[in-house]
């Protein structure tokens, strides 16, 4: 059974083929559906479960669990928690809890009140985490408004620099120093970072680019430190 809403109305929990929402929906209780799309306004605090993927390019808020195999939004989009095979975000995210993927690739604004875990992490522009950030491989391009933040980030291999491409403002007046604050630790193998503040960063091979803040830096095989960081103390382990 397929639930369409052009207008305003309820979902009721139950299992359905697809859901599509152009209009302003309501949710209730538990729903299992093969397909969910909304391009209007959505609203609940219900456990969603979808076969397929869940596409969002309106305003999208569920303070229940979410679980499906894709999930993608281009608009406003707030969850409770969330599980899936390859999250895509273009626009503003956040989750209440903790967010599990396989890949994910987060184009606008990122924000976690639990961990983050994924194999693979691209996220431009900003990310606010509240736990533990772990892929096996991260690159984050801080934007100049970012503010981006976690408790600890671990993994395989670790970039973290400022995006690239600069506007007229930059261009004529230089860059503005963006900054990625992490509370306690950075751990990984390869580690690539600029303009991070951090307490204890450690790797086998490191490299400490411009406008970083390390307190402690520990490496096992190589560490190349730039003359505009700051390093505590460093050493071979």
């Amino acid at each position: 059974m397929d639930m369409k809403i052009s207008g305003a109305g309820v979902i009721g929990g139950g299992e359905y083929d697809k859901i599509s929402i152009s209009g302003s929906a309501k949710a209730e209780g538990f729903i299992r559906c093969k397909n969910f799309e909304c391009s209007g306004a959505f609203s609940g605090n219900s456990d969603i479960e979808c076969e397929n993927d869940i596409k969002i390019s309106g305003a999208f808020k569920n303070t229940g669990k979410i679980k499906t195999k894709e999930f993608e939004t281009s608009g406003s989009a707030k969850t409770g928690t969330i599980s899936a095979e390859i999250i895509r975000v273009a626009g503003a995210f956040k989750v209440e809890g903790n967010l599990k993927a396989t890949e994910l690739k987060i184009g606008g604004g990122l924000k976690t009140e639990g961990d983050i875990e994924a194999e693979k992490a691209e996220i431009t522009g900003g990310v606010s985490c509240g736990g533990l950030i772990n892929a096996e491989e991260i690159k984050i391009e801080l934007s100049n408004s970012s503010g981006s933040k976690a408790e600890s980030i671990g993994g395989s291999r670790i970039v973290i620099e400022n995006y690239r491409e600069k506007g007229i403002i930059e261009r004529i007046f230089g860059r503005k120093t963006c900054g990625f604050v992490v509370s306690e630790s950075i751990e990984g193998d390869e580690i690539i970072i600029e303009h991070t503040k951090a307490k204890n960063v450690t790797g086998k091979y490191v490299m400490i680019g411009e406008g970083c803040e390390i307190e402690l830096l520990q490496y096992s095989e190589n560490a190349e430190i730039s003359p505009k960081a700051k390093i505590g103390r460093c050493e071979k382990i």
